[in-house]
């Protein structure tokens, strides 16, 4: 009873490269659908951890000022103020539609102007 070990082999071998393409052709298909359903369901823009992550570190911990002005309840215009936070004033940085988009920087105005909070 002599048997050749390479015909297992290679016959293993092949189930493994199989299952290999297999499963990656599998997660490519998942990978796809899960995509599409995140270009589906926008996360929603969160005004206060936005102003905690970008502003306090120069506006202080509650937006009543510090390095720079006050923000809560801040009486500029709603359009003055969108019009500094995108193109910057003095020591402001500018914030592009690559850090927050319109539609967001409407809602932090808004939060801004209400008081913050």
């Amino acid at each position: 009873m002599n048997r050749n070990p390479v015909i297992p082999f290679i016959l293993i071998l092949l189930m493994g490269v199989g299952l290999v393409f297999f499963l990656s052709a599998h997660g490519a298909n998942k990978a796809a659908e899960n995509k599409d359903e995140g270009t589906k369901t926008a996360q929603k823009f969160d005004a206060a951890s936005f102003a905690k992550d970008n502003c306090t570190s120069c506006h202080g911990q509650n937006l009543e000022g510090a390095m720079g002005p006050k923000l809560t309840g801040n009486k500029k215009p709603a359009d003055e103020m969108k019009k500094i936070i995108r193109n910057g004033k003095g020591p402001m940085p500018a914030h592009d539609e690559s850090v927050i988009a319109d539609k967001d920087l409407d809602t932090l105005v808004k939060y801004l102007k209400d008081g913050a909070k």
